[in-house]
Protein backbone atom coordinates (compact mmCIF):
# COMPACT_ATOMS: atom_id res chain seq x y z
CA UNK A 1 0.00 0.00 0.00
CA UNK A 2 2.95 2.67 0.91
CA UNK A 3 4.30 1.89 -2.99
CA UNK A 4 0.95 2.78 -4.26
CA UNK A 5 0.52 6.03 -2.16
CA UNK A 6 4.23 6.99 -3.37
CA UNK A 7 3.25 6.34 -7.06
CA UNK A 8 0.15 8.67 -6.81
CA UNK A 9 2.10 11.15 -5.15
CA UNK A 10 5.15 11.42 -7.78
CA UNK A 11 2.90 10.54 -10.56
CA UNK A 12 -0.31 13.01 -10.08
CA UNK A 13 0.16 17.03 -9.82
CA UNK A 14 -3.37 17.36 -9.23
CA UNK A 15 -3.29 17.41 -5.72
CA UNK A 16 -0.81 19.83 -5.28
CA UNK A 17 1.46 17.90 -3.51
CA UNK A 18 5.22 16.80 -3.25
CA UNK A 19 6.64 13.46 -2.05
CA UNK A 20 9.13 15.04 0.38
CA UNK A 21 10.74 11.94 2.29
CA UNK A 22 10.00 7.73 2.28
CA UNK A 23 11.50 6.26 5.44
CA UNK A 24 11.90 2.30 4.86
CA UNK A 25 13.61 -0.25 6.71
CA UNK A 26 15.23 -1.45 3.51
CA UNK A 27 15.43 2.07 1.71
CA UNK A 28 18.85 1.39 0.09
CA UNK A 29 17.38 -1.29 -1.77
CA UNK A 30 14.42 0.09 -2.39
CA UNK A 31 15.48 3.35 -3.69
CA UNK A 32 17.60 2.17 -6.15
CA UNK A 33 14.17 -0.03 -7.55
CA UNK A 34 12.41 3.19 -7.51
CA UNK A 35 14.20 6.76 -8.00
CA UNK A 36 13.20 6.84 -11.16
CA UNK A 37 9.75 6.66 -10.93
CA UNK A 38 9.53 9.27 -7.64
CA UNK A 39 11.84 11.67 -9.03
CA UNK A 40 15.43 12.14 -7.56
CA UNK A 41 14.08 14.92 -5.08
CA UNK A 42 12.80 12.05 -2.64
CA UNK A 43 15.01 11.69 -0.12
CA UNK A 44 15.02 8.35 1.33
CA UNK A 45 15.82 7.36 4.87
CA UNK A 46 15.76 4.37 7.44
CA UNK A 47 15.49 6.69 10.30
CA UNK A 48 11.79 8.22 11.46
CA UNK A 49 13.29 10.58 13.48
CA UNK A 50 14.38 12.47 9.94
CA UNK A 51 10.80 12.91 9.06
CA UNK A 52 10.09 14.61 12.57
CA UNK A 53 12.41 16.80 11.52
CA UNK A 54 12.55 17.70 7.97
CA UNK A 55 10.01 19.95 6.57
CA UNK A 56 7.11 17.62 5.46
CA UNK A 57 3.60 19.14 6.67
CA UNK A 58 2.29 15.87 6.22
CA UNK A 59 2.81 12.45 7.43
CA UNK A 60 1.49 9.17 5.86
CA UNK A 61 1.85 5.92 8.05
CA UNK A 62 1.51 2.71 5.86
CA UNK A 63 3.38 0.34 8.52
CA UNK A 64 0.28 -1.38 9.21
CA UNK A 65 -0.16 -3.78 13.28
CA UNK A 66 0.03 -1.33 16.20
CA UNK A 67 3.55 -0.84 17.22
CA UNK A 68 5.41 1.06 16.05
CA UNK A 69 2.89 2.62 14.03
CA UNK A 70 0.88 3.92 17.29
CA UNK A 71 4.69 5.21 18.59
CA UNK A 72 5.31 6.64 15.01
CA UNK A 73 1.57 8.70 15.11
CA UNK A 74 2.59 9.99 18.61
CA UNK A 75 5.85 11.71 17.67
CA UNK A 76 4.52 12.54 14.20
CA UNK A 77 1.26 14.57 16.05
CA UNK A 78 3.81 15.80 19.12
CA UNK A 79 6.24 17.48 16.09
CA UNK A 80 3.50 19.10 14.47
CA UNK A 81 3.29 17.09 11.41
CA UNK A 82 -0.27 16.14 10.39
CA UNK A 83 -0.92 12.52 9.87
CA UNK A 84 -2.83 10.28 7.71
CA UNK A 85 -3.07 6.57 8.60
CA UNK A 86 -5.48 3.67 7.23
CA UNK A 87 -4.71 1.94 10.42
CA UNK A 88 -7.60 0.82 12.03
CA UNK A 89 -6.13 -1.81 14.40
CA UNK A 90 -4.49 1.66 15.91
CA UNK A 91 -7.05 4.23 15.63
CA UNK A 92 -9.69 1.12 17.44
CA UNK A 93 -7.27 1.24 20.17
CA UNK A 94 -5.40 4.14 20.37
CA UNK A 95 -7.53 6.43 18.78
CA UNK A 96 -8.99 8.72 21.82
CA UNK A 97 -5.91 9.45 22.80
CA UNK A 98 -4.40 10.32 19.61
CA UNK A 99 -6.91 12.40 18.37
CA UNK A 100 -6.43 14.25 21.94
CA UNK A 101 -3.06 15.07 21.19
CA UNK A 102 -3.65 16.20 17.54
CA UNK A 103 -6.51 18.33 18.86
CA UNK A 104 -3.64 20.18 21.82
CA UNK A 105 -1.24 20.45 18.75
CA UNK A 106 -3.69 21.67 16.52
CA UNK A 107 -2.95 19.41 13.77
CA UNK A 108 -5.03 16.50 11.90
CA UNK A 109 -5.21 13.33 12.15
CA UNK A 110 -7.06 11.62 9.51
CA UNK A 111 -8.02 7.67 9.03
CA UNK A 112 -10.90 7.77 6.56
CA UNK A 113 -9.15 4.69 4.65
CA UNK A 114 -9.22 2.62 7.95
CA UNK A 115 -12.83 1.78 7.64
CA UNK A 116 -14.42 1.07 3.90
CA UNK A 117 -11.31 2.22 1.86
CA UNK A 118 -12.99 3.83 -1.03
CA UNK A 119 -16.33 3.91 0.58
CA UNK A 120 -16.45 7.67 2.74
CA UNK A 121 -18.62 5.40 5.69
CA UNK A 122 -16.20 7.45 8.18
CA UNK A 123 -16.98 10.74 6.93
CA UNK A 124 -20.49 9.52 6.16
CA UNK A 125 -21.49 8.94 9.68
CA UNK A 126 -19.29 11.54 11.26
CA UNK A 127 -20.27 14.67 9.13
CA UNK A 128 -23.07 13.42 6.50
CA UNK A 129 -25.27 11.98 9.05
CA UNK A 130 -24.39 14.13 11.97
CA UNK A 131 -27.58 15.57 12.39
CA UNK A 132 -29.62 12.53 12.61
CA UNK A 133 -29.75 10.39 15.59
CA UNK A 134 -27.80 6.75 14.44
CA UNK A 135 -29.16 3.90 15.73
CA UNK A 136 -27.84 1.24 13.66
CA UNK A 137 -25.20 -0.16 11.89
CA UNK A 138 -24.84 -3.11 9.41
CA UNK A 139 -22.13 -3.63 7.21
CA UNK A 140 -20.08 -5.59 5.08
CA UNK A 141 -16.33 -4.52 6.34
CA UNK A 142 -13.89 -7.41 5.35
CA UNK A 143 -13.01 -7.59 1.34
CA UNK A 144 -11.03 -10.72 1.48
CA UNK A 145 -13.65 -12.43 3.57
CA UNK A 146 -16.38 -11.42 1.51
CA UNK A 147 -14.47 -12.52 -1.78
CA UNK A 148 -14.41 -16.03 -0.33
CA UNK A 149 -18.13 -16.37 0.97
CA UNK A 150 -19.48 -14.47 -2.46
CA UNK A 151 -17.22 -17.39 -4.36
CA UNK A 152 -18.60 -20.16 -2.16
CA UNK A 153 -21.53 -19.21 -3.04
CA UNK A 154 -21.39 -18.32 -6.76
CA UNK A 155 -19.36 -22.02 -7.88
CA UNK A 156 -20.45 -23.92 -4.64
CA UNK A 157 -16.52 -24.72 -3.88
CA UNK A 158 -15.05 -24.96 -0.23
CA UNK A 159 -13.95 -22.35 2.03
CA UNK A 160 -10.58 -23.64 1.89
CA UNK A 161 -11.12 -23.39 -2.48
CA UNK A 162 -12.18 -20.41 -2.50
CA UNK A 163 -9.43 -19.13 0.16
CA UNK A 164 -7.26 -20.81 -2.44
CA UNK A 165 -8.68 -18.39 -5.24
CA UNK A 166 -8.31 -15.13 -3.49
CA UNK A 167 -5.04 -15.48 -2.34
CA UNK A 168 -4.45 -16.22 -6.02
CA UNK A 169 -5.93 -13.08 -6.97
CA UNK A 170 -4.49 -10.67 -4.75
CA UNK A 171 -7.03 -10.21 -2.05
CA UNK A 172 -5.78 -13.05 0.85
CA UNK A 173 -2.78 -12.36 2.88
CA UNK A 174 -0.39 -15.32 3.44
CA UNK A 175 -2.15 -15.96 6.91
CA UNK A 176 -5.84 -14.72 6.71
CA UNK A 177 -7.03 -15.19 10.70
CA UNK A 178 -6.95 -11.18 10.76
CA UNK A 179 -9.61 -11.36 8.30
CA UNK A 180 -11.55 -14.50 7.82
CA UNK A 181 -11.63 -14.78 11.89
CA UNK A 182 -13.69 -11.24 11.74
CA UNK A 183 -10.44 -9.24 13.92
CA UNK A 184 -10.58 -7.15 10.70
CA UNK A 185 -13.54 -5.93 10.64
CA UNK A 186 -14.71 -5.64 14.66
CA UNK A 187 -11.62 -3.31 14.60
CA UNK A 188 -13.47 -1.23 12.32
CA UNK A 189 -16.43 -1.86 13.86
CA UNK A 190 -15.09 -0.23 16.81
CA UNK A 191 -13.85 2.82 15.00
CA UNK A 192 -17.76 3.18 13.65
CA UNK A 193 -19.21 2.86 17.00
CA UNK A 194 -17.11 6.25 18.14
CA UNK A 195 -18.13 8.06 15.02
CA UNK A 196 -21.85 7.36 15.10
CA UNK A 197 -22.76 6.70 19.08
CA UNK A 198 -19.26 8.30 20.43
CA UNK A 199 -18.87 5.44 22.65
CA UNK A 200 -15.36 4.05 22.65
CA UNK A 201 -16.03 0.33 22.41
CA UNK A 202 -12.74 -2.15 22.91
CA UNK A 203 -12.35 -4.05 19.74
CA UNK A 204 -12.05 -7.28 22.24
CA UNK A 205 -15.72 -6.42 23.95
CA UNK A 206 -17.18 -7.06 20.33
CA UNK A 207 -18.55 -10.49 19.91
CA UNK A 208 -16.75 -12.29 17.42
CA UNK A 209 -17.40 -15.61 15.34
CA UNK A 210 -14.97 -16.89 12.64
CA UNK A 211 -16.20 -17.75 9.12
CA UNK A 212 -13.93 -20.47 8.67
CA UNK A 213 -16.61 -22.98 9.31
CA UNK A 214 -19.06 -22.31 6.63
CA UNK A 215 -19.64 -25.27 4.42
CA UNK A 216 -21.14 -26.06 0.94
CA UNK A 217 -23.98 -27.07 2.72
CA UNK A 218 -24.39 -23.78 4.69
CA UNK A 219 -24.53 -22.33 1.40
CA UNK A 220 -27.02 -24.46 0.41
CA UNK A 221 -29.21 -23.51 3.05
CA UNK A 222 -28.90 -20.24 2.91
CA UNK A 223 -29.91 -20.49 -0.90
CA UNK A 224 -32.83 -22.52 -0.17
CA UNK A 225 -34.01 -20.09 2.63
CA UNK A 226 -34.03 -17.07 -0.25
CA UNK A 227 -30.60 -15.88 0.99
CA UNK A 228 -26.60 -15.38 1.10
CA UNK A 229 -24.09 -16.07 3.45
CA UNK A 230 -21.69 -12.96 4.81
CA UNK A 231 -19.19 -11.71 7.28
CA UNK A 232 -21.68 -8.93 8.62
CA UNK A 233 -20.65 -6.45 11.35
CA UNK A 234 -23.70 -5.40 13.58
CA UNK A 235 -23.48 -2.49 15.91
CA UNK A 236 -27.21 -0.97 17.35
CA UNK A 237 -27.31 1.77 20.01
CA UNK A 238 -30.58 2.23 22.30
CA UNK A 239 -29.63 6.15 23.29
CA UNK A 240 -32.21 5.82 25.80
CA UNK A 241 -31.30 2.90 27.68
CA UNK A 242 -27.89 3.68 26.59
CA UNK A 243 -27.21 -0.12 25.67
CA UNK A 244 -24.81 -1.34 22.98
CA UNK A 245 -25.33 -4.51 20.85
CA UNK A 246 -22.60 -4.76 18.44
CA UNK A 247 -20.76 -8.70 16.72
CA UNK A 248 -19.25 -9.66 13.71
CA UNK A 249 -20.14 -13.00 11.99
CA UNK A 250 -21.10 -15.18 9.29
CA UNK A 251 -25.05 -14.76 8.59
CA UNK A 252 -27.82 -15.10 6.03
CA UNK A 253 -28.83 -12.19 4.40
CA UNK A 254 -31.61 -11.67 2.15
CA UNK A 255 -30.66 -12.80 -1.72
CA UNK A 256 -32.54 -9.33 -2.65
CA UNK A 257 -30.36 -7.27 -0.18
CA UNK A 258 -27.20 -5.12 -1.04
CA UNK A 259 -25.07 -7.45 1.12
CA UNK A 260 -25.94 -10.45 -1.04
CA UNK A 261 -25.47 -8.48 -4.19
CA UNK A 262 -22.26 -7.25 -2.59
CA UNK A 263 -19.72 -9.87 -4.55
CA UNK A 264 -15.68 -10.11 -4.42
CA UNK A 265 -13.33 -7.99 -2.46
CA UNK A 266 -16.27 -5.07 -1.61
CA UNK A 267 -17.56 -3.84 1.23
CA UNK A 268 -21.25 -2.15 2.04
CA UNK A 269 -23.47 -0.62 4.61
CA UNK A 270 -26.62 0.28 6.03
CA UNK A 271 -26.80 2.94 8.23
CA UNK A 272 -30.27 3.88 10.23
CA UNK A 273 -30.81 6.95 11.71
CA UNK A 274 -34.27 7.79 13.68
CA UNK A 275 -34.94 10.24 10.34
CA UNK A 276 -32.85 9.13 7.73
CA UNK A 277 -34.38 5.76 7.63
CA UNK A 278 -31.82 3.15 6.03
CA UNK A 279 -28.88 4.83 4.21
CA UNK A 280 -26.65 2.02 2.11
CA UNK A 281 -23.74 2.69 1.09
CA UNK A 282 -22.63 -0.16 -1.52
CA UNK A 283 -18.72 0.40 -2.78
CA UNK A 284 -16.17 -0.72 -5.01
CA UNK A 285 -13.09 -2.58 -4.34
CA UNK A 286 -11.62 -1.45 -0.65
CA UNK A 287 -8.43 -0.08 -2.36
CA UNK A 288 -7.35 2.63 0.50
CA UNK A 289 -4.89 4.65 -1.77
CA UNK A 290 -7.77 7.19 -3.34
CA UNK A 291 -8.75 7.67 0.40
CA UNK A 292 -5.68 8.46 1.60
CA UNK A 293 -4.53 10.79 -0.79
CA UNK A 294 -7.59 12.92 -0.63
CA UNK A 295 -7.09 12.78 3.28
CA UNK A 296 -3.30 14.31 2.49
CA UNK A 297 -4.98 17.14 0.51
CA UNK A 298 -7.30 18.09 3.13
CA UNK A 299 -5.07 18.12 6.61
CA UNK A 300 -5.52 22.11 6.56
CA UNK A 301 -9.68 21.37 6.70
CA UNK A 302 -10.82 23.83 9.77
CA UNK A 303 -12.70 20.38 10.42
CA UNK A 304 -12.59 19.16 14.24
CA UNK A 305 -11.55 15.91 14.41
CA UNK A 306 -13.83 14.15 16.50
CA UNK A 307 -13.42 13.14 19.97
CA UNK A 308 -14.80 10.23 21.15
CA UNK A 309 -15.91 11.06 24.91
CA UNK A 310 -17.69 7.69 26.23
CA UNK A 311 -16.40 4.32 27.13
CA UNK A 312 -18.85 2.10 26.98
CA UNK A 313 -19.63 -0.85 29.22
CA UNK A 314 -22.35 -2.73 30.12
Amino acid sequence: MGSAVARRLASDDRHGLTLTHICDRRAELKQARWSERLGLHTIWTTQFDDLLTSDADVIVETVGGVEPAVDWIRAALLAGKSVVTANKQVMAVHGPGLLAIAARQGRQLRFEAAVGGAMPIVRGVGEGLAGDCITRIVAILNGTTNAVLSRMDAIGCSFEEALADARACGYAEADPAMDVDGFDARAKLSILCAQAFRLRVDPGDIVTRSSRSITPADIDVARGAGGAIRQLAYAAYDWTRQTLTAWVAPAIVPRESVFARTVGPRNAAVIAGAYAGDVERPLSPSWATSFRLREIGRRSSPRRSCLFHRRFSE
